[in-house]
C-alpha cells in the first residue's frame, strides 16, 4: 500500500468573524450618517412650513389691514395685534416718523412701516420693514 498524500481541505464557505465584525461596523457608519441625514431634513421640512405659514400670515393681514387709501397714517397704518387671522399667530402693525434728519436736511416725510407676525406664545418673530411717504 502505498501512503496516502494529505488531503486537502475543501475551501470553506461563508465570512470569518473578523468579516463580519468590519461588515456590521460599516453598516452601523452608514445607519448613523442616513439616520442623522433624516433627522436634519425634518426639521427642515418643519422650518419650511413655518415660514409658509407665517407668510401666509403676512398676506391675510395685508387683505385685512391694506396700506392703500390712507388719509391719516397715525389712524390707518397702525394695527394692534390680531390673532383672529390664524389660530396661535398675531399680526400687528407699527408706524413711526422717520428719524430727525440731519441738521441743513430737507424732512423728506417718510414714516417707518413695521409689520410682525409672531408665534409659539410669542417665542419666534418675523418682521418687515419698509417706508411709506404720503403725498401732501
Amino acid at each position: 500500500m502505498s501512503p496516502r498524500a494529505p488531503r486537502l481541505s475543501a475551501p470553506r464557505a461563508g465570512f470569518t468573524l473578523l468579516e463580519m465584525m468590519i461588515a456590521i461596523v460599516i453598516l452601523g457608519g452608514a445607519l448613523a450618517v442616513l439616520y442623522r441625514s433624516i433627522i436634519v431634513s425634518a426639521r427642515m421640512v418643519a422650518i419650511a412650513r413655518e415660514r409658509q405659514e407665517v407668510a401666509y400670515v403676512f398676506s391675510l393681514g395685508e387683505l385685512a389691514h391694506p396700506l392703500r387709501d390712507i388719509t391719516n397714517i397715525e389712524e390707518d397704518v397702525p394695527v394692534d395685534p390680531d390673532g383672529s387671522l390664524r389660530e396661535g399667530y398675531l399680526f400687528a402693525r407699527t408706524v413711526d416718523e422717520k428719524p430727525d434728519p440731519e441738521e441743513g436736511v430737507e424732512d423728506d416725510g417718510l414714516y417707518v412701516v413695521r409689520t410682525i407676525v409672531t408665534w409659539g406664545e410669542g417665542a419666534n418673530r418675523e418682521e418687515i420693514i419698509r417706508y411709506l411717504r404720503l403725498e401732501n
